[in-house]
């Protein structure tokens, strides 16, 4: 996983981060508040230690008292500390707050006791101190009787050997077992003198006081700091867990192995772009304004203009994996960016149960329905056909002969023909309309659909036959690499010959004009010969009457695409613009008016 998608599965999971860390701090700082303080004191004592012997000589010895740290903990040192300065206080108890160190360099114990308050630590560790430093008398004592014990024990085992001696005078073996047993007990004679010559064993060398008194464990903001990591590293734990376990689309390497089929785009700010076409109301590919969401469009038109292979009437099918993904903007932006490229194009509403297709394509103020069933559109080259029969099942109805008819009359009258069909996993519908295609589009939302239910979709199809070319991957979060591929090629503000005229625009004698039936500004005469309408004569509403000069077609027209002559109607000259025609030269005054 890189740096990248860490951040990335850490934003997906930042609730989670959150909570974590707020419990954590919460419960640190309860524990903190809650937690007894507890302060610890130190009481020192020098034990005194004579030396055998000459003290310049290797075999110079020290003798002291015993110097075992158990001895601070001793009953009989608790008993009289208990009977003291703790009064009531089991001697048991005490145990656990005193504890006792000897560092052998300086032949200092160090006392240490722990209490709820300073002083009570202060003045335990001195008692202790204290107490210990009278019970080394009987320290030394209990010593002398051991080494007496081992000297009775030497003096027993010297009887022995000399009865052997005096058995075999010459036995090397018991004439230097009988010295080793009379160096023993000498080293022992002198270590006991030397006991009996200790007058004071041990002194208090510094005693505790309040000052040296602290506070045992951490403090409350270390507590606190400490709770917050924790949370921070459960918080990630749970974010890398969670994403663990999700099993929904995460990216196009997830749709193409659930899918089986490649994914033909990845559809950017298809949320955005939903909202600024209920604003307007203008489909975002013709509305002539760039943007992540419509070169998007344009990728998935490109590569399902390839899997066409040129075909001159061709049928494109556009489902979805569940209901909640954009299907129908999807399909009524792809079929305006095939009509806006030139290719005279029918948009079909094959969702009978929810038809958002038939609002998305409004028609034109004035415009009726052909004969043919077909209806204009906002967009110039675009159509509209409704399929419906409120009598019948829709999946019955879609099934008959009478729908496979109209389809195929449908497909004769344009080149492309977009039908929106309803989700795969929903009806039988989209099965029954795939069969009439040649090109099937499945549209998945990444993050919100699940693999299994894409790979269950795409089987549906291929076993009913349906030829599914690939999936439309909705829902990606576009970067600034998308947005600077999706500006390439627009003029920069700060170059004022990049800026149109606002009076030109206004008056409607610059590039593009208000008042072009399908929704966007009207193209000047060569920008209409090069997208094979009609040229309007400047002279107005007098001459709209002339018959339409024939269109000249491009003089480098895009590969594979065809440039066809529609005719605008008569009547076209006198029909007052619609808010959709109009707002591309809103947006375009505005940005000029910022520029300025």
């Amino acid at each position: 996983m890189t740096v990248r998608e860490f951040l990335r599965v850490m934003w997906e999971g930042k609730y989670l981060l959150i909570g974590s860390v707020v419990l954590a701090l919460a419960a640190a700082w309860v524990y903190a508040d809650r937690k007894p303080e507890v302060f610890e004191a130190t009481a020192t004592v020098q034990i005194n230690a004579v030396e055998l012997g000459d003290s310049t000589s290797p075999a110079a010895t020290t003798t002291s008292v015993d110097t075992d740290p158990g001895l601070v903990e001793a009953p009989g040192v608790l008993q009289v500390v208990a009977e003291g300065v703790a009064a009531g206080t089991d001697p048991k108890a005490l145990a656990a707050q005193v504890s006792g160190a000897f560092d052998a360099s300086t032949q200092v114990m160090a006392v240490t006791t722990t209490a709820g308050a300073p002083g009570d630590a202060v003045g335990l560790a001195n008692a202790v101190a204290s107490a210990y430093v009278d019970s080394l008398p009987g320290v030394i004592d209990d010593q002398i009787a051991e080494i007496d014990a081992r000297r009775d024990a030497l003096r027993g085992q010297l009887d022995a050997v000399d009865e052997q001696v005096k058995d075999k005078p010459k036995d090397p073996l018991a004439g230097a077992e009988r010295s080793t047993i009379i160096d023993q007990y000498q080293t022992l004679s002198a270590s006991r003198s030397t006991l009996e010559s200790i007058v004071t064993p041990a002194q208090i060398l510094t005693p505790a006081t309040g000052s040296s008194a602290v506070v045992v464990g951490l403090p409350r903001a270390s507590i606190v700091l400490l709770g917050a990591l924790a949370g921070l590293a459960i918080g990630v734990g749970l974010a890398l867990a969670r994403r663990a376990l999700d099993s929904r689309l995460r990216g196009r390497a997830d749709a193409a192995a659930a899918a089986g089929v490649p994914v033909l785009a990845e559809l950017y700010g298809v949320t955005r772009a939903a909202k600024s076409y209920r604003r307007t109301p203008v489909l975002p590919i013709s509305s002539r304004v760039a943007s992540p969401f419509t070169e998007s469009i344009r990728e998935l038109r490109t590569a399902l203009h390839v899997a066409m292979q040129d075909r001159e009437h061709a049928v494109v099918v556009v489902t979805a994996t569940d209901p909640h993904a954009p299907r129908p903007f999807i399909a009524a932006n792809l079929a305006a960016s095939w009509a806006m490229s030139g290719r005279a194009t029918v948009a079909v509403s094959g969702d009978l149960r929810r038809p958002d297709l038939e609002d998305l394509l409004p028609r034109p103020n004035g415009h009726g329905t052909d004969p043919d069933g077909l209806r204009p559109t906002q967009v110039p080259n675009l159509r509209f056909l409704a399929l419906h029969d409120p009598t019948m099942d829709p999946a019955d109805y879609l099934a008959t002969d009478r729908v496979r008819t109209t389809v195929e009359a449908a497909r004769d009258a344009g080149e492309v023909l977009v039908i929106d069909a309803p989700p795969v996993l929903a009806a039988a519908d989209a099965t029954i309309l795939g069969a009439y295609a040649d090109c099937v589009v499945l549209v998945a939302t990444a993050g919100r659909t699940a693999r299994s239910v894409l790979a269950e979709a795409a089987e549906r199809l291929r076993i009913n036959g349906v030829p599914l070319t690939g999936v439309a991957l909705a829902g990606v979060k576009g970067d600034s690499r998308m947005v600077y591929a999706s500006t390439y090629g627009e003029p920069a503000e700060s170059d004022p010959s990049a800026v149109p005229d606002p009076v030109d625009d206004a008056a409607g004698t610059s590039g593009e004009r208000p008042g072009t039936p399908g929704g966007g500004a009207r193209p000047s005469a060569e920008d209409d010969a090069s997208r094979g309408a009609p040229a309007r004569d400047e002279a107005g509403p007098a001459q709209a009457d002339t018959p339409p000069k024939p269109a000249r077609p491009p003089a480098f027209p895009p590969t594979g695409v065809r440039v066809a002559t529609v005719a605008a109607p008569p009547s076209a000259a006198q029909e007052p613009p619609t808010p959709a025609q109009v707002a591309p030269t809103i947006g375009r005054l505005l940005r000029t008016a910022r520029s300025s």
